[in-house]
Formats: C-alpha cells, structure tokens, sequence
C-alpha cells in the first residue's frame, strides 16, 4: 500500500437517441475488481535516453479546449505562463475528438514538428496511441509522452506512454457510493452513454457502484444522455437541463446524481441546486470542474487558487440553502495531472530522473502539486486481476469535501 502523499476504445458507431430513464439495471455481466486500495509493483526502470540539452527543452501539452475540457486547458496556460512560450508550446484536441482522431493526431504532430521533445497529453482521449506512434515514427522514438485521464484500455495505452496517471476509478467505484450514502442517498442515478461504457475503466467503476449501492442499500438507476461527441454539447446540456426535475421529481430528493461526461456537469449542478437532489461528484473530481460556472463565481485575481474557490462554493450553497448536497475533491485533479506531467518532463529532460519512468521523482512531484493544493492524495497501479499491475499506469484517489 503507497503511503499517503500531502500531494475516459474508440467511439461506438450509433448513439443512443435522446431517452429518459430506464428503471433499474439489470446486474453487470461481470464482477468488477476490488476496490480496495492495491499496493503498486516496484517498477523496473529503464535507461534514459541523452538527448536533451540542459535548460534547451521544450514541452507540448495537449488537452480538451475551454467547452471540453476548460480545467486542463487553463492548467496548459498557466504552464505556459510559468516557463514562458519557448519552452512550452500548446495545442488542444477537437470537441467531437472520437469522430474527429486525426484531428487529434495532427495536433500532437504539430507539437513535435515545433520541437517539443515531451508532451503531456491531458486527456488523452481515443487517437492517443495512434498519436504517440505517429509521432515516434516521424520525430524519433526518445520523444518522451505522459498521459493523463486516459480514454484507452489501461494496459494498450501503457504500452505506449511512458507514464499514464487516471483518477482512481477502481477505488471510485466504492467511494463515490459511499460518499452518497453519508450524504442520504436512498437512489442514485447513473447518467452515461454506449461509448463510455464502453471503456474499461469507466465501466469497472460503474461496476463498482452498482454493487455497492447494493451493499448500501441504494436504489439504482441507469440514464442514458446523448454522447456530446456525436450529438454535440448544446444538445447533451440541454437534455439535462430539461430531465433533471423530471427525474428528481419521480425518484424523490434523496437521489444521487453521478455523470461520466464533464460537458453534463455544469447543468446537472445548477438543476439539483434548483431542484433537490445530491451531488456526490464530478466525472474529473476538482473544485474548478464546473462550479465556477454553475454558481457564478469570479476568480479574478484568485486564479488557480483552490482554498478560495472552495470557500466561495462553501457560501454559495449556503445562500441557495443547498449546504451537505454537493461535495467534490479539494485536488483538481487534471490541472493536478497537467503540472505533475510538465514538471516530471523537464526533470527528464534534463536528465534528472532515473529512466523514463522513475518512480521515486514522479511521486515526488506528485507529493509537490498536490501540496500546492492544501491536500493529499493516494497512488497505486492498475491491477491485472492476476495479482500483478501495470507499473507505469497509476490511479491517484483523493478524500472529499462536502459544502
């Protein structure tokens, strides 16, 4: 077990038309894995590869633009504002990302064509594989990639970044559930789409919920919204918008909300503080995922600061008398995983690290952001269910705060 730190396959051919609830689901095919915190294999690390210059490097990042994606997006500014435009350099991945890979390839090339010798690819949504072969083919195989919140199976995608870092979804699984049940839950609601579940990760979790709502004694219910990649995302917030009340209205206040898509969250906050409902957490756990927005809050001259901008949403809910129904993480965990990735680069660039994948410095680091944010978090690695892990795909889980 890893000490603590003070530190989403490609897309399915149809969507799902626009549809309501379903009822209960029927049980999963399969168990899901444990979701008890695992302990991380030591990894073998590999030789470096001396191809940097000292204080010469340059590093892409690649995330989702401001409507997908805004809280990785502004975390790729700030880098760029930290170490200046000559040592980083930036692109984003299309909105409809699953309908438009090569898009999302091009871009990752033209970072590498601009000379970036790291990227950091957050999220590294469906087309990141091809991407990073693309890229070693046409630049060089030393091109160093690390990948966070990651779209593909586990293990293909770690066969080919160097380093890949997701939340803990395992571990999710049950926290989420188990947050919603100290929060008064009686139901929760499952709001996905085909292509999410899909995806190994997001459907062990859902897995993972749906027998611990069980155990709990929860009401399940499955939704199903329109996939934003296919119908667009006015459509999809629009869709929740509209169901919502339906939906509290027919499985009473005392229902839990969770959505896989980060485009559902705004809308789905300002409806269960309007409504009733409970608010357990986002797809990407952050006090900057959506709340800003859903609750009117400015932060100018309070930019990336967390501590405040958990404060303000702790009086807002308070005002809109909403106080034990919305919690999140205090980490904002992929502006957590932009800054661990940027960081952890230029100690590889610089030939500070042990290989490309050194374990010891990447938790170091993670202990530095994560502490920048006044909290904690855990690491472990993807288990294989063979008792053995993917050593250089990590799952961090962090504890909530409830407002």
């Amino acid at each position: 077990m890893f000490r603590k730190f003070v530190a989403i396959m490609m897309v399915l051919a149809l969507a799902l038309s626009l549809a309501g609830c379903r009822g209960q689901a029927t049980p999963p095919p399969a168990a899901a894995p444990e979701a008890t915190p695992t302990p991380a294999a030591t990894p073998a690390l590999g030789e470096g590869a001396d191809i940097i210059e000292i204080d010469g490097w340059r590093i892409g990042i690649i995330t989702g633009t401001v409507s997908q994606g805004e809280e990785e997006y502004l975390a790729s500014r700030n880098m760029e504002d930290r170490f200046g435009s000559d040592h980083i350099v930036r692109a984003t991945y299309p909105d409809a990302f699953g309908a438009e890979m090569e898009v999302t390839i091009a871009n990752v090339l033209s970072l590498a064509d601009a000379g970036a010798q790291a990227i950091v690819f957050v999220q590294a949504v469906p087309g990141a594989i091809a991407a990073i072969q693309s890229t070693r083919e046409q630049f060089g195989e030393d091109i160093f990639f690390f990948t966070g919140t990651t779209h593909e199976p586990p293990a293909e995608i770690a066969a080919h970044a160097d380093i890949a870092i997701n939340p803990d979804d395992l571990a999710m699984g049950r926290v989420i559930m188990e947050q919603a049940h100290r929060m008064g839950a009686e139901t929760f609601a499952h709001i996905s789409f085909p292509r999410h579940l899909g995806m190994e990760n997001i459907a062990a979790r859902r897995n993972l919920l749906y027998n611990t709502a069980a155990e709990l004694g929860i009401n399940w219910v499955e939704l199903t919204a329109p996939d934003p990649t296919a119908e667009g995302i006015p459509a999809t917030q629009m869709f929740i918008l509209e169901n919502v009340p339906r939906w509290i209205q027919e499985h009473g206040q005392n229902t839990a909300f969770f959505s896989t898509n980060c485009a559902m969250q705004e809308p789905l906050m300002t409806q269960i503080a309007e409504y009733g409902g409970l608010y357990p957490l986002q797809c990407c756990p952050s006090p900057f995922h959506a709340f800003p927005s859903a609750f009117n809050i400015s932060m100018a001259g309070n930019e990336g600061d967390a501590i405040f901008l958990i404060d303000q949403i702790r009086t807002e809910i308070a005002d809109l008398e909403a106080s034990g129904r919305f919690s999140t993480w205090p980490v904002p965990i992929n502006m957590l995983l932009v800054e661990v990735g940027v960081l952890y680069s230029i100690e590889f660039l610089e030939g500070n690290t042990d290989g490309r994948h050194d374990q010891a410095t990447l938790f170091r680091i993670i202990d530095q952001v994560a502490a920048s944010y006044g909290t904690s978090v855990d690491i472990n690695n993807w288990p294989l269910g063979n008792g053995e892990y993917i050593e250089n795909f990590y799952l961090i889980l962090s504890d909530f705060v409830t407002f």
